[in-house]
């Protein structure tokens, strides 16, 4: 413990390699030092071009704006950056860096994007190009409006590559009715997080909130989280969900963690006085960025790792996560009980971004700043004594990698050539799989189409016939013949569950193309993986063939204490399916649980106050009252 006098004394910034210095990672990792001062400042969020470069968010204008002084009620000017760096000797570290779009107000993310980088800078959601190569953006495009400009913790952000072709944003807490400016769309985003097709302009809300930074695994689930619960799976699909408004779902979000919530960390560095909530020192309290390890250059057991930000103590927190039933778990690694995987002594650093690198290598922002908090939560005593903007000019980046590697550029995707990028899909980084999916995707070349099918059926590894078949569906527009049905129906049989939950959601859009679509996902209601049920439950309610409510019915009785599962199903009931589901129901033995299932089943049908789904309802509950008691027959 320490004096009151002490909590006080705020300890000074480091140099780049004394705070290098500062850092501890586990045995057998070393951090490097990818980037400082005065190349970058204040970075929140990057990522990487095909051509190898290193796209930087920087919020210059943390935390009020540029100018902006104790006691005003506006904001200062928008200051916020985009940087890009580039290493032009090839030793791993970058040594050269550009400005490439300034005075953005309090930007959260980026996403290279075909020719230029999407932005997330609320309100707005933008693209910008560089078309004379000079390095700087000349050309700015709009796409997205009307996101709420709340705290600026609290903003939109993300730009993350699903592999259903989508990107996935964070609402960051802040909502808003967002409008896209090329479809004249808007949707209300409060509660949610939403997902864009930028060249469409298509939008659509997703589940979860998130505050700063939602994430996929190599499977296609989706993370998220806030400050104070470091992860939440995002269990159950908005798009679903939102088909039956007469269905409650539970909670779409799932701590995963055995210590869920504002749970203890460790810091590295010296406990310093609180300006709030003063019972959660050493604990999370600013947790962001969670994602998933998508790679093996760490090692097997680093393999869907966690990996969380937690800037006000310095440091980033690292889990163990298992599938659990149709969600995962998780829990600290038996070597981190009372430490962390990093975690500097340094009170300026503040890790405010984690990624998966494209060499496999663990990348992490570090906004150095000597307070991360917004000052409406700093009472006005402290911010009279302290810079708010103290550290503005400096910023790290940092990478952690096996203790023997050799230092590495990114590597360059932009050289490849088709087939180059279809083999890239079968790369063991996450980061490569999807940029090489996206690419294949924007060059819509038709001499892709055959190796991607070969990769779809014959591939061993399951993630790469899992990224081909998507690449192949996306190129459906371009190439209207691009995922054959066949191609199809032997996804719906691949050998690994997560190909085959995936293939079920492409083919829900294609019953009307061989009547061969709907007899494999019936069978695969009774399939042995949970998320592949669950994704049939979904999928299930887009068919009217009595069959597709039979086999709901079945999933519904075999779900009666799964509560995920059972939401899914009820996601799926409509007027012309709760009929023949109650009368599949009423034909099960008793002992299969189906009482427990009547009452809602009824509920629905009862609700939409439809005479065909009444009348088949009692239609079924009488039929199942004279074969229980056929003496009433005689009556």
């Amino acid at each position: 413990y320490y004096s009151a006098s002490k909590l006080e004394q705020f300890p000074g910034p480091l140099d780049p390699e004394e705070a290098l210095a500062s850092i501890q990672v586990p045995e057998g990792f070393r951090v490097e030092l990818v980037a400082a001062e005065p190349l970058i400042a204040d970075p929140v969020a990057f990522d990487w071009g095909p051509d190898g470069r290193l796209w930087v968010v920087e919020m210059h204008d943390y935390p009020n704006g540029l100018g902006w002084k104790l006691g005003d009620s506006e904001l200062g000017r928008p200051g916020g950056r985009v940087r890009t760096l580039t290493d032009t000797d090839g030793d791993g570290r970058y040594d050269q860096s550009t400005i490439f779009l300034d005075e953005l107000p309090f930007p959260t993310g980026i996403k290279v994007w075909r020719d230029g980088v999407l932005i997330t800078a609320a309100p707005e959601v933008l693209f910008a190009k560089d078309t004379d190569g000079d390095g700087r953006a000349d050309q700015q495009e709009t796409l997205y409006v009307g996101f709420g400009e709340g705290n600026q913790q609290h903003r939109v952000n993300g730009l993350r590559w699903g592999v259903d072709n989508w990107l996935y944003l964070g609402n960051g807490d802040s909502g808003g009715k967002v409008k896209s400016l090329k479809t004249d769309e808007a949707i209300e985003i409060r509660g949610r997080d939403l997902r864009i097709r930028p060249d469409t302009g298509a939008l659509e809300t997703q589940s979860g909130q998130t505050q700063f930074g939602r994430t996929q695994d190599d499977w296609g689930n989706w993370f998220g989280g806030n400050n104070s619960a470091p992860m939440w799976h995002y269990v159950l699909d908005d798009q679903y969900l939102r088909r039956n408004p007469y269905a409650i779902p539970p909670d779409v979000r799932k701590h995963i963690s055995q210590q869920p919530g504002a749970a203890p960390v460790f810091p590295a560095s010296r406990t310093l006085a609180r300006f709030n909530d003063f019972d959660r020192a050493n604990r999370f309290t600013s947790a962001c960025s969670p994602i998933l390890y998508r790679d093996r250059w760490l090692g097997e057991a680093f393999v869907g790792n966690s990996f969380v930000c937690e800037p006000v103590h310095n440091l980033v927190h690292r889990e163990i996560v298992w599938a659990d039933g149709v969600t995962f778990a998780s829990r600290r690694a038996d070597s981190e009980t009372a430490s962390e995987f990093f975690a500097s002594s340094d009170n300026w650093c503040r890790p405010s971004m984690v990624r998966t690198g494209p060499d496999g290598a663990l990348w992490i922002s570090d906004m150095y700043r000597a307070v991360i908090e917004h000052p409406t939560w700093i009472p006005a005593e402290w911010q009279r004594k302290l810079d708010l903007r103290a550290g503005d000019d400096r910023g790290r980046i940092y990478r952690i990698v096996p203790i023997d590697a050799t230092p590495t550029k990114p590597p360059r995707l932009d050289s490849l050539d088709t087939a180059g990028l279809v083999a890239a899909l079968d790369s063991p980084n996450g980061w490569q799989r999807d940029m090489a999916q996206q690419m294949l995707l924007w060059r819509s070349d038709p001499e892709s189409l055959k190796p991607l099918a070969r990769m779809t059926n014959e591939c061993d590894n399951p993630l790469a016939r899992l990224h081909a078949l998507y690449t192949l569906d996306g190129l459906r527009q371009p190439l209207p013949d691009a995922l054959p049905i066949e191609l199809l129906l032997a996804a719906l049989n691949d050998p690994h569950p997560g190909v085959r939950r995936h293939a079920v959601r492409l083919a829900e859009r294609r019953w009307d193309e061989s009547p061969q679509v709907l007899d494999v996902i019936v069978r695969l209601a009774d399939d042995n993986d949970p998320p592949v049920r669950l994704q049939v439950a979904y999928s299930l309610g887009e068919s009217s063939d009595p069959r597709a409510a039979e086999a709901l019915a079945r999933l519904a009785l075999r779900s009666v204490d799964d509560a995920y599962t059972k939401a899914a199903v009820m996601s799926s009931i409509t007027s012309e399916n709760i009929g023949p589901m109650i009368a599949a129901v009423l034909k099960q033995d008793a002992a299969t649980g189906r009482e427990r299932l009547l009452a809602p089943l009824l509920a629905q049908a009862a609700i939409r106050r439809s005479n065909d789904a009444m009348n088949q309802a009692f239609a079924a509950l009488l039929d199942e009252q004279f074969t229980t008691f056929p003496a009433s027959r005689v009556a």
